[in-house]
Formats: structure tokens, sequence, C-alpha cells
């Protein structure tokens, strides 16, 4: 029996990241520039792989520029998201996963 990741973890948080840029169809650079970094992309990329956790107030501007919530950022919520980004989060899901993301409501 395997055990369920801490949805609260940097590599999960990173994973949801990852996962929303994709959906957006941004690149990694494109993320930083709207939370006002000029790392060219990989402050965002040590996000993605969990290697650090995204600030507050970081993620705060995704929201305000991305339409996110902080309950899907840190938490995995989700349901809380604009039914459109959920959608395209979902599409790139494998099935799995997308049921267990639905029981998380």
């Amino acid at each position: 029996m395997s055990r369920k990741a801490d949805p609260t973890s940097p590599v999960e948080i990173g994973r949801r990241l990852a996962l929303t840029r994709r959906a957006l169809g941004y690149t990694t650079t494109t993320m930083c520039r709207m939370m006002g970094s000029q790392s060219g992309g990989s402050a965002y990329s040590n996000y993605e792989i969990g290697r650090r956790r995204i600030s507050l107030d970081l993620a705060l501007t995704l929201c305000a520029h991305c339409r996110l919530t902080l309950a899907w950022i840190y938490q995995g919520q989700l349901d809380t998201l604009p039914a459109d980004i959920r959608d395209k989060i979902l599409a790139l899901l494998p099935s799995d996963d997308q049921s267990t993301s639905r029981k998380s409501r």
C-alpha cells in the first residue's frame, strides 16, 4: 500500500506549479516575469522541482496574474480554481490522478 504524498510538501507544490504552467501554455521565463523575477526562468524551475517552496508573496502575485488560488498552490484543492483552468489541468493528468483530484474536494 503506497502512502499518499503530503500536498503541502515543496515537491507536491512544485508538481502543481508545473502542471499549472503547462496548462496555461507559459514558459518558466514567462512565469518568472509575472512574479517580478529577473532570473530568466531558473527561480520558477526551482519551485517546480521542489528545490524551494514558492513564497506567499510570489504565490499571491501568480494568483492575481493567472487566476489561481492559494488553496490550489499550497494544498492541491483543484476545485477552487476557475473551471477553464481546472479543465486544462485535468486534461494533463493521467486518468487515475483525475479521479483522486476530484474526490479531494
